[in-house]
Protein backbone atom coordinates (compact mmCIF):
# COMPACT_ATOMS: atom_id res chain seq x y z
CA UNK A 1 0.00 0.00 0.00
CA UNK A 2 1.35 3.22 -0.70
CA UNK A 3 3.03 5.52 2.27
CA UNK A 4 0.06 8.12 1.99
CA UNK A 5 -2.80 5.33 1.92
CA UNK A 6 -0.95 4.13 4.86
CA UNK A 7 -1.42 7.10 6.44
CA UNK A 8 -4.69 7.33 6.41
CA UNK A 9 -5.13 4.07 7.87
CA UNK A 10 -3.26 4.71 10.81
CA UNK A 11 -5.42 7.78 11.83
CA UNK A 12 -8.98 6.10 11.33
CA UNK A 13 -7.76 2.68 12.91
CA UNK A 14 -10.14 1.01 15.22
CA UNK A 15 -9.75 -0.80 18.45
CA UNK A 16 -8.54 -3.92 16.21
CA UNK A 17 -6.55 -1.95 14.06
CA UNK A 18 -8.92 -1.99 11.34
CA UNK A 19 -10.55 0.98 10.16
CA UNK A 20 -13.57 2.15 12.04
CA UNK A 21 -16.73 1.16 10.21
CA UNK A 22 -17.73 4.80 9.64
CA UNK A 23 -14.83 5.74 8.48
CA UNK A 24 -14.39 2.46 6.09
CA UNK A 25 -16.41 4.45 2.98
CA UNK A 26 -14.27 7.79 3.46
CA UNK A 27 -11.06 5.45 2.97
CA UNK A 28 -12.12 3.30 -0.01
CA UNK A 29 -13.09 6.79 -1.55
CA UNK A 30 -10.04 8.22 -1.33
CA UNK A 31 -8.40 5.21 -2.30
CA UNK A 32 -10.30 4.82 -5.49
CA UNK A 33 -9.33 8.50 -6.45
CA UNK A 34 -6.00 7.96 -6.53
CA UNK A 35 -6.36 4.91 -8.27
CA UNK A 36 -8.28 6.70 -10.70
CA UNK A 37 -5.79 9.76 -11.00
CA UNK A 38 -2.89 7.18 -11.02
CA UNK A 39 -4.36 5.83 -13.91
CA UNK A 40 -4.78 8.89 -15.73
CA UNK A 41 -1.57 9.64 -15.06
CA UNK A 42 -0.19 6.64 -16.97
CA UNK A 43 -2.31 7.38 -19.63
CA UNK A 44 -0.69 6.34 -23.25
CA UNK A 45 -0.69 9.76 -25.86
CA UNK A 46 -2.36 8.53 -28.95
CA UNK A 47 -0.48 8.44 -32.37
CA UNK A 48 -3.70 10.25 -33.70
CA UNK A 49 -6.72 11.72 -32.18
CA UNK A 50 -9.97 13.48 -34.27
CA UNK A 51 -11.24 16.39 -32.29
CA UNK A 52 -14.26 18.97 -32.81
CA UNK A 53 -16.04 16.61 -35.26
CA UNK A 54 -19.68 14.82 -36.02
CA UNK A 55 -18.95 11.43 -35.67
CA UNK A 56 -21.53 9.14 -36.78
CA UNK A 57 -20.38 5.83 -34.93
CA UNK A 58 -23.25 3.49 -37.17
CA UNK A 59 -23.86 1.74 -34.32
CA UNK A 60 -26.89 2.99 -34.09
CA UNK A 61 -29.00 5.67 -35.52
CA UNK A 62 -28.48 8.20 -33.06
CA UNK A 63 -25.25 7.48 -32.27
CA UNK A 64 -22.84 10.41 -32.53
CA UNK A 65 -19.69 11.74 -30.30
CA UNK A 66 -16.96 14.93 -30.96
CA UNK A 67 -14.04 12.55 -30.78
CA UNK A 68 -11.58 9.40 -31.02
CA UNK A 69 -8.35 8.60 -30.59
CA UNK A 70 -6.12 6.27 -32.32
CA UNK A 71 -3.36 3.90 -31.44
CA UNK A 72 -1.36 2.05 -34.25
CA UNK A 73 -4.06 0.70 -36.51
CA UNK A 74 -7.13 0.63 -34.18
CA UNK A 75 -9.51 3.09 -32.38
CA UNK A 76 -8.43 3.22 -29.05
CA UNK A 77 -11.04 5.67 -27.32
CA UNK A 78 -14.18 7.67 -28.21
CA UNK A 79 -15.99 10.37 -26.51
CA UNK A 80 -16.03 14.41 -26.14
CA UNK A 81 -13.23 16.63 -27.25
CA UNK A 82 -12.50 17.51 -23.85
CA UNK A 83 -11.62 13.66 -22.96
CA UNK A 84 -10.04 12.84 -26.12
CA UNK A 85 -7.75 16.03 -25.68
CA UNK A 86 -6.47 13.81 -22.48
CA UNK A 87 -4.89 11.67 -25.31
CA UNK A 88 -2.60 13.90 -27.03
CA UNK A 89 1.19 13.56 -26.15
CA UNK A 90 4.19 15.13 -27.99
CA UNK A 91 4.14 12.84 -30.76
CA UNK A 92 0.48 12.95 -31.71
CA UNK A 93 -1.32 13.99 -34.75
CA UNK A 94 -4.34 16.01 -33.86
CA UNK A 95 -6.90 16.45 -36.93
CA UNK A 96 -9.20 19.16 -36.11
CA UNK A 97 -12.30 17.94 -38.35
CA UNK A 98 -14.26 22.00 -37.40
CA UNK A 99 -17.24 20.17 -36.96
CA UNK A 100 -17.21 18.23 -40.06
CA UNK A 101 -18.84 14.48 -40.69
CA UNK A 102 -16.52 11.50 -39.63
CA UNK A 103 -18.17 8.41 -41.15
CA UNK A 104 -16.23 4.81 -40.78
CA UNK A 105 -14.84 3.89 -44.22
CA UNK A 106 -16.95 3.11 -47.04
CA UNK A 107 -16.36 -0.64 -48.01
CA UNK A 108 -17.52 -1.02 -51.72
CA UNK A 109 -19.16 -4.91 -52.03
CA UNK A 110 -18.46 -5.66 -55.03
CA UNK A 111 -15.94 -3.77 -57.72
CA UNK A 112 -13.45 -4.99 -60.23
CA UNK A 113 -10.62 -3.44 -58.60
CA UNK A 114 -7.73 -3.77 -61.88
CA UNK A 115 -10.46 -2.62 -64.08
CA UNK A 116 -11.27 0.41 -62.18
CA UNK A 117 -7.13 1.16 -62.15
CA UNK A 118 -7.12 0.40 -65.72
CA UNK A 119 -9.57 2.81 -66.12
CA UNK A 120 -6.88 5.70 -66.06
CA UNK A 121 -4.32 3.78 -68.35
CA UNK A 122 -5.95 5.72 -71.33
CA UNK A 123 -8.12 8.97 -71.74
CA UNK A 124 -10.49 9.99 -73.84
CA UNK A 125 -10.14 13.21 -75.13
CA UNK A 126 -12.36 13.68 -78.14
CA UNK A 127 -14.91 15.98 -76.05
CA UNK A 128 -12.10 18.55 -75.38
CA UNK A 129 -13.50 21.74 -75.92
CA UNK A 130 -10.59 23.55 -75.20
CA UNK A 131 -6.82 23.64 -74.20
CA UNK A 132 -7.54 24.38 -70.20
CA UNK A 133 -9.93 21.50 -69.92
CA UNK A 134 -7.29 19.30 -71.58
CA UNK A 135 -5.06 19.96 -69.17
CA UNK A 136 -7.60 19.64 -66.01
CA UNK A 137 -8.20 16.16 -67.01
CA UNK A 138 -4.63 15.00 -67.55
CA UNK A 139 -3.63 16.66 -64.07
CA UNK A 140 -6.90 14.05 -62.54
CA UNK A 141 -5.41 11.26 -64.32
CA UNK A 142 -1.58 12.26 -63.07
CA UNK A 143 -2.81 12.41 -59.59
CA UNK A 144 -3.40 9.01 -59.19
CA UNK A 145 -0.72 7.04 -61.38
CA UNK A 146 2.10 6.16 -60.43
CA UNK A 147 5.60 7.81 -61.09
CA UNK A 148 6.42 6.52 -64.79
CA UNK A 149 3.51 5.32 -65.85
CA UNK A 150 2.29 6.72 -68.91
CA UNK A 151 -0.86 8.59 -69.99
CA UNK A 152 -1.99 7.66 -73.24
CA UNK A 153 -5.02 7.56 -75.78
CA UNK A 154 -6.31 11.52 -76.62
CA UNK A 155 -7.86 11.09 -80.25
CA UNK A 156 -8.94 15.15 -79.46
CA UNK A 157 -10.04 17.56 -82.14
CA UNK A 158 -8.53 20.86 -81.74
CA UNK A 159 -9.70 22.26 -84.90
CA UNK A 160 -11.40 25.05 -82.97
CA UNK A 161 -8.99 25.69 -80.62
CA UNK A 162 -5.41 25.91 -78.97
CA UNK A 163 -3.67 23.20 -77.66
CA UNK A 164 -1.86 24.02 -74.32
CA UNK A 165 1.57 24.23 -74.39
CA UNK A 166 4.03 21.89 -73.15
CA UNK A 167 5.16 23.67 -70.47
CA UNK A 168 1.70 23.61 -69.08
CA UNK A 169 1.42 20.29 -69.77
CA UNK A 170 4.93 18.97 -67.66
CA UNK A 171 3.61 21.03 -64.90
CA UNK A 172 0.70 18.67 -64.63
CA UNK A 173 2.23 15.61 -65.50
CA UNK A 174 5.87 15.99 -64.16
CA UNK A 175 6.50 12.43 -63.35
CA UNK A 176 4.47 10.60 -65.74
CA UNK A 177 5.06 10.41 -70.02
CA UNK A 178 1.78 12.00 -72.09
CA UNK A 179 1.65 10.41 -75.61
CA UNK A 180 -2.08 11.60 -76.86
CA UNK A 181 -3.20 11.08 -80.68
CA UNK A 182 -4.81 13.78 -82.41
CA UNK A 183 -8.32 12.49 -83.76
CA UNK A 184 -7.32 10.77 -87.16
CA UNK A 185 -3.89 9.62 -85.81
CA UNK A 186 -1.41 11.55 -88.39
CA UNK A 187 -0.45 13.66 -85.04
CA UNK A 188 0.39 13.32 -81.53
CA UNK A 189 0.65 15.51 -78.39
CA UNK A 190 3.88 14.57 -76.21
CA UNK A 191 5.10 16.26 -72.84
CA UNK A 192 8.99 16.48 -71.98
CA UNK A 193 8.79 13.47 -70.04
CA UNK A 194 7.68 11.54 -72.89
CA UNK A 195 10.13 12.88 -75.13
CA UNK A 196 12.89 12.30 -72.60
CA UNK A 197 11.66 8.73 -72.66
CA UNK A 198 12.17 8.17 -76.79
CA UNK A 199 15.25 10.55 -76.79
CA UNK A 200 13.40 12.85 -78.75
CA UNK A 201 14.57 16.65 -79.30
CA UNK A 202 13.81 19.41 -81.63
CA UNK A 203 14.85 20.06 -84.49
CA UNK A 204 14.30 16.20 -85.57
CA UNK A 205 12.45 15.04 -88.18
CA UNK A 206 8.17 15.12 -87.19
CA UNK A 207 8.52 17.30 -84.23
CA UNK A 208 6.95 21.08 -84.74
CA UNK A 209 9.05 23.64 -82.67
CA UNK A 210 7.82 27.45 -82.45
CA UNK A 211 9.16 30.05 -83.93
CA UNK A 212 11.71 29.85 -80.71
CA UNK A 213 12.90 26.68 -82.07
CA UNK A 214 11.52 24.82 -78.84
CA UNK A 215 9.59 21.91 -79.46
CA UNK A 216 5.87 22.33 -79.09
CA UNK A 217 4.94 18.79 -78.16
CA UNK A 218 3.33 18.09 -81.50
CA UNK A 219 4.82 15.17 -83.27
CA UNK A 220 4.19 13.26 -87.25
CA UNK A 221 5.10 11.08 -88.93
CA UNK A 222 8.64 9.77 -87.85
CA UNK A 223 9.29 11.44 -84.48
CA UNK A 224 5.43 9.71 -83.72
CA UNK A 225 6.33 6.82 -84.71
CA UNK A 226 9.49 6.53 -82.33
CA UNK A 227 7.55 7.72 -79.45
CA UNK A 228 5.06 4.81 -80.00
CA UNK A 229 7.84 2.48 -79.72
CA UNK A 230 9.08 3.29 -76.25
CA UNK A 231 5.12 2.99 -75.00
CA UNK A 232 5.89 -0.19 -72.63
CA UNK A 233 4.43 -3.10 -74.23
CA UNK A 234 2.53 -4.24 -71.45
CA UNK A 235 1.26 -0.78 -70.20
CA UNK A 236 -2.26 -2.44 -70.02
CA UNK A 237 -1.16 -5.69 -68.11
CA UNK A 238 1.43 -4.49 -65.42
CA UNK A 239 -0.90 -5.08 -62.91
CA UNK A 240 1.43 -3.26 -59.87
CA UNK A 241 1.33 0.23 -61.56
CA UNK A 242 -2.67 -0.95 -62.33
CA UNK A 243 -3.29 -1.69 -58.63
CA UNK A 244 -1.64 1.09 -57.28
CA UNK A 245 -3.87 3.32 -59.53
CA UNK A 246 -6.87 2.17 -58.32
CA UNK A 247 -5.79 2.31 -54.40
CA UNK A 248 -4.91 5.70 -55.16
CA UNK A 249 -8.12 6.27 -56.13
CA UNK A 250 -9.87 4.52 -53.89
CA UNK A 251 -8.43 6.53 -51.20
CA UNK A 252 -9.57 9.69 -52.88
CA UNK A 253 -13.23 8.68 -52.62
CA UNK A 254 -12.75 7.27 -49.02
CA UNK A 255 -13.03 4.15 -49.93
CA UNK A 256 -10.68 1.65 -47.28
CA UNK A 257 -12.54 -1.04 -48.71
CA UNK A 258 -13.22 -3.44 -51.95
CA UNK A 259 -14.44 -6.73 -52.37
CA UNK A 260 -12.63 -7.59 -56.01
CA UNK A 261 -14.93 -9.61 -58.13
CA UNK A 262 -12.04 -9.64 -60.89
CA UNK A 263 -12.35 -12.75 -62.37
CA UNK A 264 -8.40 -13.22 -62.16
CA UNK A 265 -6.27 -13.99 -59.10
CA UNK A 266 -4.77 -10.39 -57.93
CA UNK A 267 -3.26 -11.96 -54.65
CA UNK A 268 0.33 -11.75 -55.47
CA UNK A 269 -0.24 -8.17 -56.42
CA UNK A 270 -1.73 -6.97 -54.11
CA UNK A 271 -0.08 -8.40 -51.22
CA UNK A 272 3.67 -6.84 -52.90
CA UNK A 273 2.02 -3.28 -52.96
CA UNK A 274 1.13 -3.97 -49.57
CA UNK A 275 4.97 -5.16 -48.48
CA UNK A 276 5.85 -1.38 -50.65
CA UNK A 277 3.68 0.23 -48.37
CA UNK A 278 1.78 1.29 -51.38
CA UNK A 279 -2.03 -0.58 -50.77
CA UNK A 280 -3.94 1.98 -49.27
CA UNK A 281 -7.39 -0.27 -49.33
CA UNK A 282 -7.56 -3.33 -47.91
CA UNK A 283 -8.94 -6.09 -50.65
CA UNK A 284 -10.78 -9.35 -49.95
CA UNK A 285 -10.26 -11.16 -53.51
CA UNK A 286 -12.59 -13.62 -54.53
CA UNK A 287 -11.63 -16.04 -57.00
CA UNK A 288 -14.00 -17.90 -60.14
CA UNK A 289 -16.40 -19.99 -58.30
CA UNK A 290 -14.62 -23.25 -60.13
CA UNK A 291 -11.35 -22.27 -59.02
CA UNK A 292 -12.35 -23.79 -55.51
CA UNK A 293 -9.57 -26.25 -55.42
CA UNK A 294 -7.22 -23.47 -56.46
CA UNK A 295 -8.18 -21.06 -53.41
CA UNK A 296 -7.91 -23.95 -51.31
CA UNK A 297 -4.24 -24.82 -51.86
CA UNK A 298 -3.37 -21.01 -52.15
CA UNK A 299 -4.99 -19.33 -49.06
CA UNK A 300 -3.55 -16.30 -47.33
CA UNK A 301 -3.20 -16.32 -43.75
CA UNK A 302 -6.17 -15.93 -41.91
CA UNK A 303 -5.22 -12.62 -39.74
CA UNK A 304 -8.73 -10.49 -39.25
CA UNK A 305 -6.80 -6.91 -39.61
CA UNK A 306 -4.76 -7.96 -42.72
CA UNK A 307 -4.82 -5.84 -46.02
CA UNK A 308 -5.13 -8.44 -47.90
CA UNK A 309 -7.58 -11.63 -47.57
CA UNK A 310 -9.29 -14.33 -49.83
CA UNK A 311 -11.68 -17.13 -49.06
CA UNK A 312 -14.81 -16.38 -51.47
CA UNK A 313 -15.89 -17.38 -55.02
CA UNK A 314 -18.16 -16.18 -57.54
CA UNK A 315 -20.23 -17.68 -60.16
CA UNK A 316 -22.87 -17.20 -62.38
CA UNK A 317 -26.44 -17.25 -62.20
CA UNK A 318 -27.81 -16.99 -65.81
CA UNK A 319 -31.34 -17.73 -65.29
CA UNK A 320 -31.08 -21.26 -67.66
CA UNK A 321 -32.81 -24.15 -65.80
CA UNK A 322 -30.52 -26.06 -67.58
CA UNK A 323 -27.42 -24.79 -65.96
CA UNK A 324 -29.06 -25.17 -62.73
CA UNK A 325 -28.08 -29.16 -61.95
CA UNK A 326 -24.01 -27.92 -63.13
CA UNK A 327 -24.43 -24.76 -60.83
CA UNK A 328 -25.40 -26.83 -57.92
CA UNK A 329 -22.50 -28.96 -58.26
CA UNK A 330 -19.98 -26.67 -58.28
CA UNK A 331 -21.71 -24.07 -54.92
CA UNK A 332 -22.28 -27.24 -52.45
CA UNK A 333 -17.91 -28.37 -53.70
CA UNK A 334 -17.01 -24.52 -53.13
CA UNK A 335 -19.54 -24.48 -49.91
CA UNK A 336 -18.18 -28.40 -48.71
CA UNK A 337 -14.32 -26.65 -48.71
CA UNK A 338 -15.37 -23.94 -46.18
CA UNK A 339 -15.46 -20.89 -48.84
CA UNK A 340 -17.92 -17.97 -49.24
CA UNK A 341 -20.09 -18.57 -51.73
CA UNK A 342 -21.44 -15.82 -54.03
CA UNK A 343 -23.24 -15.30 -57.67
CA UNK A 344 -24.51 -13.12 -59.95
CA UNK A 345 -28.28 -12.89 -60.67
CA UNK A 346 -30.10 -10.07 -62.73
CA UNK A 347 -33.68 -11.11 -63.01
CA UNK A 348 -36.40 -13.00 -61.61
CA UNK A 349 -35.45 -16.39 -63.21
CA UNK A 350 -31.65 -15.59 -62.53
CA UNK A 351 -32.53 -14.91 -59.01
CA UNK A 352 -34.88 -17.44 -58.23
CA UNK A 353 -31.95 -20.49 -59.70
CA UNK A 354 -29.70 -18.77 -57.25
CA UNK A 355 -31.64 -18.46 -54.06
CA UNK A 356 -32.85 -22.45 -54.99
CA UNK A 357 -29.26 -23.15 -54.96
CA UNK A 358 -28.08 -21.75 -51.99
CA UNK A 359 -31.02 -23.29 -50.02
CA UNK A 360 -30.49 -26.66 -51.25
CA UNK A 361 -27.01 -26.35 -50.44
CA UNK A 362 -28.16 -25.35 -47.19
CA UNK A 363 -30.17 -28.44 -46.56
CA UNK A 364 -27.31 -30.63 -47.89
CA UNK A 365 -24.20 -29.41 -46.06
CA UNK A 366 -25.74 -28.45 -42.72
CA UNK A 367 -25.52 -25.39 -40.45
CA UNK A 368 -22.38 -22.98 -40.79
CA UNK A 369 -22.04 -19.37 -40.90
CA UNK A 370 -21.41 -18.99 -44.47
CA UNK A 371 -22.91 -15.87 -45.52
CA UNK A 372 -24.18 -16.37 -49.11
CA UNK A 373 -24.29 -13.47 -51.35
CA UNK A 374 -26.19 -12.72 -54.39
CA UNK A 375 -24.81 -10.65 -56.30
CA UNK A 376 -26.96 -7.64 -58.04
CA UNK A 377 -30.05 -9.37 -56.72
CA UNK A 378 -31.89 -7.18 -59.28
CA UNK A 379 -35.16 -7.42 -60.58
CA UNK A 380 -36.19 -10.28 -57.86
CA UNK A 381 -39.28 -11.51 -58.38
CA UNK A 382 -41.85 -10.32 -55.81
CA UNK A 383 -42.35 -14.20 -54.10
CA UNK A 384 -38.71 -14.64 -53.86
CA UNK A 385 -37.83 -11.62 -51.84
CA UNK A 386 -38.66 -13.50 -47.93
CA UNK A 387 -36.38 -15.27 -49.01
CA UNK A 388 -33.64 -13.33 -48.33
CA UNK A 389 -34.49 -12.94 -44.90
CA UNK A 390 -35.63 -17.00 -44.70
CA UNK A 391 -32.30 -18.26 -45.47
CA UNK A 392 -30.10 -15.28 -43.89
CA UNK A 393 -29.00 -14.84 -47.78
CA UNK A 394 -27.31 -11.32 -48.29
CA UNK A 395 -27.94 -9.07 -51.14
CA UNK A 396 -25.17 -7.20 -52.64
CA UNK A 397 -26.54 -4.39 -54.30
CA UNK A 398 -25.69 -1.26 -56.44
CA UNK A 399 -27.76 1.59 -56.25
CA UNK A 400 -26.06 3.78 -58.18
CA UNK A 401 -25.68 0.55 -61.41
CA UNK A 402 -29.41 0.51 -61.87
CA UNK A 403 -29.99 4.23 -61.00
CA UNK A 404 -33.76 4.76 -62.00
CA UNK A 405 -34.89 1.25 -62.41
CA UNK A 406 -37.56 -0.13 -60.35
CA UNK A 407 -35.81 -3.51 -60.39
CA UNK A 408 -33.76 -2.28 -57.44
CA UNK A 409 -35.48 -3.50 -54.29
CA UNK A 410 -33.09 -2.60 -51.29
CA UNK A 411 -36.14 -1.02 -50.06
CA UNK A 412 -38.22 -3.46 -49.72
CA UNK A 413 -35.40 -5.97 -48.50
CA UNK A 414 -34.52 -3.44 -45.80
CA UNK A 415 -38.51 -3.34 -44.81
CA UNK A 416 -37.89 -7.45 -44.37
CA UNK A 417 -35.16 -6.64 -42.39
CA UNK A 418 -32.88 -8.95 -44.63
CA UNK A 419 -29.25 -8.35 -45.08
CA UNK A 420 -28.25 -5.50 -47.12
CA UNK A 421 -24.35 -4.76 -48.86
CA UNK A 422 -23.63 -1.67 -51.18
CA UNK A 423 -21.08 -1.21 -53.81
CA UNK A 424 -20.81 -0.18 -57.51
CA UNK A 425 -19.77 -2.30 -59.53
CA UNK A 426 -16.68 -0.13 -60.38
CA UNK A 427 -15.21 0.62 -63.19
CA UNK A 428 -18.82 -0.37 -64.83
CA UNK A 429 -20.21 3.13 -63.07
CA UNK A 430 -18.83 5.68 -61.26
CA UNK A 431 -16.95 4.19 -58.08
CA UNK A 432 -17.98 6.77 -55.35
CA UNK A 433 -19.38 5.63 -52.97
CA UNK A 434 -21.58 8.89 -52.68
CA UNK A 435 -23.17 8.31 -55.80
CA UNK A 436 -24.30 5.55 -54.73
CA UNK A 437 -25.85 6.64 -51.40
CA UNK A 438 -27.74 9.58 -53.49
CA UNK A 439 -29.54 6.89 -55.50
CA UNK A 440 -30.60 5.21 -52.69
CA UNK A 441 -32.13 7.67 -50.78
CA UNK A 442 -33.72 9.35 -53.90
CA UNK A 443 -35.19 6.05 -55.82
CA UNK A 444 -38.97 6.89 -54.95
CA UNK A 445 -40.70 3.98 -53.75
CA UNK A 446 -37.53 2.26 -52.53
CA UNK A 447 -36.11 5.52 -51.35
CA UNK A 448 -34.36 4.67 -47.58
CA UNK A 449 -33.19 6.55 -44.93
CA UNK A 450 -29.62 7.86 -45.71
CA UNK A 451 -28.72 6.04 -42.20
CA UNK A 452 -29.69 3.19 -43.94
CA UNK A 453 -27.39 3.85 -46.78
CA UNK A 454 -24.95 4.59 -45.06
CA UNK A 455 -25.25 1.82 -43.12
CA UNK A 456 -25.14 -0.34 -46.22
CA UNK A 457 -21.93 1.03 -47.44
CA UNK A 458 -19.68 0.54 -44.22
CA UNK A 459 -21.55 -2.45 -41.63
CA UNK A 460 -23.91 -4.04 -43.84
CA UNK A 461 -20.20 -4.56 -46.74
CA UNK A 462 -18.19 -5.44 -43.59
CA UNK A 463 -20.67 -8.14 -42.27
CA UNK A 464 -20.75 -9.47 -46.20
CA UNK A 465 -17.06 -10.83 -45.81
CA UNK A 466 -17.15 -11.64 -42.22
CA UNK A 467 -15.30 -8.34 -40.63
CA UNK A 468 -18.14 -6.36 -38.96
CA UNK A 469 -16.05 -7.51 -35.51
CA UNK A 470 -13.35 -5.59 -36.93
CA UNK A 471 -14.59 -2.45 -39.05
CA UNK A 472 -17.55 -1.21 -40.52
CA UNK A 473 -18.26 1.00 -36.84
CA UNK A 474 -16.11 3.32 -34.90
CA UNK A 475 -15.59 2.04 -31.55
CA UNK A 476 -13.15 1.33 -29.64
CA UNK A 477 -11.21 -1.66 -30.36
CA UNK A 478 -11.84 -1.36 -34.21
CA UNK A 479 -9.42 -0.86 -37.28
CA UNK A 480 -8.89 2.97 -37.66
CA UNK A 481 -10.53 2.85 -41.50
CA UNK A 482 -12.69 6.53 -41.39
CA UNK A 483 -13.37 9.08 -43.57
CA UNK A 484 -14.39 12.90 -43.14
CA UNK A 485 -17.09 14.75 -45.96
CA UNK A 486 -17.03 17.95 -46.88
CA UNK A 487 -20.71 18.23 -45.65
CA UNK A 488 -23.45 16.64 -43.47
CA UNK A 489 -25.00 13.80 -45.34
CA UNK A 490 -27.80 13.52 -42.68
CA UNK A 491 -28.52 17.16 -42.65
CA UNK A 492 -28.13 18.35 -46.89
CA UNK A 493 -30.64 17.91 -49.04
CA UNK A 494 -31.14 14.84 -50.41
CA UNK A 495 -30.00 16.01 -53.95
CA UNK A 496 -26.51 17.32 -53.29
CA UNK A 497 -25.35 14.26 -51.82
CA UNK A 498 -23.60 13.20 -54.90
CA UNK A 499 -22.08 16.84 -54.89
CA UNK A 500 -20.39 16.14 -51.36
CA UNK A 501 -16.53 15.55 -51.40
CA UNK A 502 -13.67 13.75 -49.29
CA UNK A 503 -11.97 15.55 -47.05
CA UNK A 504 -9.55 13.15 -45.94
CA UNK A 505 -9.28 9.26 -45.34
CA UNK A 506 -7.74 6.90 -42.76
CA UNK A 507 -6.85 3.09 -43.32
CA UNK A 508 -5.15 1.31 -41.09
CA UNK A 509 -4.57 4.20 -38.68
CA UNK A 510 -2.52 6.66 -41.64
CA UNK A 511 -3.56 8.91 -43.41
CA UNK A 512 -3.84 8.01 -47.63
CA UNK A 513 -5.52 10.97 -48.71
CA UNK A 514 -6.01 14.49 -47.82
CA UNK A 515 -7.16 17.31 -49.49
CA UNK A 516 -5.16 20.53 -50.15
Amino acid sequence: MPLCNKLIAAQFAGPEGGLAPALRLLFLTVLVISVIHGAEARRSPADLVIINAKVRTMTTPDSVVQAFAVNGNRITAIGTTKLIKSFIGPSTRVIDAGGRLVLPGFNDSHVHFMAIGNSFSSIDLRGAKSGAEMTERIAHYARFLPKGRWILGGHFDNNNWELPSRKSLDAVSPDNPVFLYRSGATAAFANTRAFEEAKLKAGEEGVDVSFTGEATGTVRGTALKKLASVVPSNHMTNWPEVAETATNYAASLGVTSVQDMNSDDGRSTYVELERKGKLKTRVYDCLPLRGWSKLKSSRLPAKPEAMVTDGCLKGFSDGDDEGKPGLLRDVMAGDSAGFQIMLHAIGASANHIALDVFEQALKTNGIRDRRFRVEHAHNVGEPDLPRFVRSNIIASMQPFLFEGNRGSRFGALLKQKALVAFGSDASMVDFNPLAGIHAAVNAGPESIPVYDAVRAYTLGSAYAQFQEKEKGTIESGKLADFVILSDDVFAIDRQKIREVKVVLTVVNGKVVYQTN
